[in-house]
């Protein structure tokens, strides 16, 4: 794919790391940060504050905030497919020591925030002019029993620089410089660990097990590394959590995600009680595959052949055309961001491993990221990611900017919808009764690693923060855990997991980048499996309504927006209807695959 490179055109940003506006706008940044520093610093408390100049010193804020943004943006993106250029990391190096710089000019305002009596706030939020500012207000008045002394915010912010962040950019800049020497068709070729882990959907066993061998085996040389990241990452981030006040390391993610301690524990509780259907659909696929035991090398590999590859052109139009259908706007917006050129398709060394979609310039367009393989997961995976670029194309048409942030508890709602459309209509094509049976694993495979494994994640990294607070885990500690929860969730269905796939627990870089992130997968998940399941029965007229879910960014809570579709997420009642949906697609499966 390197002869025919696609990727991702950056200058709605920027020319270039060496572009003359960075320069501008990094001393009009600080310039502004100065004088509101200088304006508002010790007025928030006055009580004779007014709401329009509260409004007038928010939207400043907002707009220092929003051109941060950008530049943080740029060089986030531009670092994820040249993590391994001195000068690129150089310049990403500079960002992020500007941006701790303007952070702790701007810190006073939000804890400021919280120095305002209640009787006060109450007022001032009430005010109709702020009705735009409410919900981030409120969610800033949640953080108040957890906010320390501007110095030592400012203290947390600085150390991170060496401290967390520089632990994090260490494991990724390692995870990015691996290459694997790997024999395809009869010849030796230097694959990147996303061209490797294609392998891994290969129907040949041998070469299954090579590939898993050969990345597992990197990480195996680098696991004392490993360790010592993930250890003083999580440490840091419990010991925070402690000085902030926070009952568990836990809950000072769900704050972030508007999410209640009660409701995640639900959710998790829900889906470990129903490990079950995935132990069932493993042996199920170990009979299918003929193979007398399943090892994790076998994980990935396709139940059957979809023979049919696609390109990155097809699978664009293809994806606009299912859009069109359920709404033209869909389509519209696919189709502009292709042609602007905001998707970064081709894999490559130096490019991340992964997928994910980023937020543009306000009232334009998202930037996906993807290592594209032309396979039909490629192709789901790219629905996927333009399902974040849908919702963050609302979002950013109808929020200011301050609000077009999501809390990670909906995060997936418009990737997975997508993903479901596009899987339902590859079913209704002219496929054989094999190639259905392919397909629909798959898509079990896709939501049992989406919602179960995440799950299992999850489950892993609550053990591990847990045994931080008593004591610094080895190695050996870390991957006995991750193995134990592999177990749970595969019971009895494969086998050596232990002895082959422990040290995987450091190839998954949620736990570092955002610690208790993966639960937001499996909430996203169930979520939109419930509302696709609303949408087959109401067809149009759900449509309008979930425009409207997708347009809200952090404008008001989860939960709020939620209950307009009369959801109740401390239900468990709720979260077992997404289960019992899995298992009637795996009872599906079976009659498939009985009646062949």
């Amino acid at each position: 794919m390197n002869d025919n490179m696609i990727k991702w055109d950056l200058s709605d940003f920027y020319d270039g790391i060496n572009d003359p506006k960075i320069t501008g706008d990094i001393q009009d940044i600080s310039a502004l940060a100065d004088e509101f520093n200088r304006e508002v610093k010790g007025k928030l408390k006055d009580p004779l504050l007014k709401s329009g100049t509260l409004l007038n010193w928010y939207k400043k804020y907002e707009g220092i905030s929003e051109k941060m943004f950008y530049l943080e943006t740029y060089s986030n993106l531009i670092y994820s497919t040249n993590n391994l250029d001195d000068e690129i990391k150089g310049f990403q190096s500079k960002v992020e020591e500007f941006t701790v710089k303007i952070q702790e000019k701007m810190l006073f305002f939000n804890l400021e925030l919280n120095k305002i009596s209640d009787e006060k706030f109450n007022e001032l939020i009430n005010a109709p002019e702020m009705a735009k500012y409410t919900n981030v207000l409120k969610k800033n008045r949640l953080r108040k029993p957890h906010q320390l002394t501007e110095k030592e915010e400012q203290i947390i912010l600085m150390k991170d620089i060496t401290g967390a962040s520089g632990f994090l950019k260490l494991y990724m800049e390692i995870k990015s410089s691996f290459t694997y020497d790997f024999e395809v068709d009869g010849q030796i070729k230097t694959l990147t660990e996303a061209e490797l882990f294609s392998s891994l959907y290969q129907q040949d066993k041998d070469i299954r097990k090579k590939a898993l061998g050969a990345i597992t085996e990197k990480y195996k040389d680098q696991e004392m590394i490993f360790t010592h990241i993930l250890t003083n990452i999580l440490k840091n981030w419990d010991l925070e959590s402690k000085k902030k006040n926070f009952i568990t390391p836990i809950s000072r993610r769900n704050l972030d995600n508007e999410v209640n301690d009660d409701i995640v524990e639900v959710l998790g509780k829900v889906t470990s009680e129903s490990y079950k259907v995935v132990e069932r659909y493993y042996n199920l696929k170990k009979k299918l595959l003929n193979l007398p035991e399943l090892h994790m090398s076998d994980l990935y590999c396709p139940i059957g052949e979809i023979s049919r590859k696609y390109t990155y052109e097809e699978s664009i139009e293809l994806i606009k055309n299912v859009n069109e259908k359920f709404h033209p706007e869909f389509k519209e917006i696919i189709q502009k961001t292709h042609e602007l050129q905001h998707i970064d398709v081709t894999p490559r060394k130096g490019k991340n491993r992964g997928a994910f979609c980023e937020f543009g310039k306000l009232k334009k367009y998202a930037f996906v990221f993807v290592n594209f393989t032309n396979t039909v997961d490629s192709l789901l995976t790219l629905a996927h990611e333009l399902g974040h670029a849908i919702q963050a194309y609302y979002i950013q048409r109808d929020q200011n900017f301050i609000n077009v942030g999501l809390s990670l508890a909906i995060a997936e709602i418009a990737s997975i919808f997508n993903e479901i459309l596009m899987f339902d209509h590859l079913m209704e094509t002219d496929l054989s009764k094999d190639e259905k049976i392919a397909l629909l694993a798959m898509f079990l495979e896709n939501n049992f690693a989406t919602s179960f494994r995440q799950n299992a994640f999850y489950n892993f990294e609550t053990r591990v923060h847990d045994l931080i607070e008593k004591k610094l885990p080895t190695t050996e500690e870390i991957k006995n855990i991750f193995a134990d929860e592999m177990e749970a969730m595969f019971g009895n269905s494969i086998i050596n997991l232990r002895e082959e796939y422990a040290v995987y627990c450091f190839v998954i870089p949620h736990f570092l980048h955002t610690p208790f992130y993966v639960y937001a997968y499996n909430m996203s998940n169930l979520l939109v499996i419930s509302l696709y399941q609303l949408y087959l029965e109401q067809k149009e007229k759900f449509v309008p309504k979930f425009v409207k879910l997708l347009s809200f960014g952090s404008s008001i809570s989860p939960e709020e927006m939620l209950q307009i579709l009369d959801i109740d997420l401390k239900d468990p009642s709720f979260w077992r209807k997404g289960i019992a949906y899995l298992e009637g697609k795996q009872s599906e499966l079976e009659d498939l695959v009985e009646n062949k």
